[in-house]
């Protein structure tokens, strides 16, 4: 994930091609099956290259012991990775009225369009991924305004910033990389939006009190651990938004749902993701 990459000093960290499942947890599923290229590129100063090279490699064998991905070092000027950022990050509909742009562009916003401004960097969730645009398409048609929103898991903070821009009343982002906390702060902050950010093992910071909407994209099984908790914050009637769930592990998903509790209302599919929307009964 991107923390683990910033731990080592990286400056910058950008994800390309493959079905990629982007976790808000700040880390990635790649496939299990199929022959998808995933290039993850992250970029150091020259400072220790040599002895970075071969933590990465350890790294890379401890986290993937039966096929280590290949890693390779390029040296580039100073500038050209934040150049590199901003020529492949552009201005884009994520879903419905929803726009993401980067800070450095502008955008000649329609009337009913909601702007998010996000850049790319070190806490996953640019917008981009199919599990965060089906999230934002759910949130977009449950939410009311002076909603009281918990993002579990938040990355980049985009859902609740989003939810704050549809009028909730409030909204807490948890997440557990003190790295995606920090980022969604700032987000919030770019944004013109007041989001209270904490470091939690899921649930484990959110405040009591019942939550009108629950949004949560991360991973089947994160997500499932997170079904059982989950109930007792949502108000009777609230609506759970569930994204980062690959087509094999739906069934999993929704039958822990009906388990402890929750109805499934709508499930959104897009390429081999899908989302999950559940109503507290």
């Amino acid at each position: 994930g991107a923390g683990n990459l910033q731990d080592a000093g990286a400056g910058g960290v950008e994800m390309q091609g493959g079905s990629v499942s982007e976790a808000a947890s700040d880390e990635y599923a790649l496939p299990e099956t199929g022959t998808d290229v995933v290039t993850v590129s992250a970029y150091f100063g020259e400072a220790g290259a040599d002895a970075l090279e071969e933590t990465l490699r350890a790294r890379l064998c401890e986290m993937f012991p039966d096929a280590p991905p290949e890693l390779s070092v390029e040296t580039v000027p100073a500038t050209d990775w934040n150049e590199n950022f901003r020529r492949n990050f552009k201005a884009f509909r994520a879903a419905g009225r929803f726009v993401v742009k980067p800070s450095w562009e502008e955008y000649p916003a329609e009337a009913d369009d909601i702007v998010l401004q996000i850049d790319p960097g070190m806490a996953f969730g640019t917008g981009d991924h199919e599990s965060t645009r089906m999230c934002l398409e759910l949130l977009q048609k449950y939410m009311q305004p002076g909603c009281r929103v918990l993002d579990v898991g938040t990355g980049s903070g985009i859902l609740g910033i989003a939810a704050m821009k549809l009028g909730a009343s409030s909204a807490l982002a948890l997440d557990y990389d003190p790295v995606s906390v920090r980022v969604a702060a700032e987000n919030a902050a770019a944004n013109g939006v007041v989001m209270e950010t904490r470091q939690s093992d899921l649930l484990s910071s959110a405040d009591g009190g019942l939550y009108d909407i629950i949004l949560a994209n991360i991973v089947a099984d994160i997500l499932i651990r997170l079904n059982r908790d989950v109930a007792p914050y949502l108000k009777q009637g609230g609506v759970y938004i569930l994204g980062g769930i690959i087509e094999e592990r739906l069934d999993d998903v929704t039958a822990s749902l009906v388990q402890n509790g929750m109805d499934v209302i709508e499930i959104l599919s897009m390429n081999d993701w899908r989302a999950v929307a559940a109503r507290k009964h």
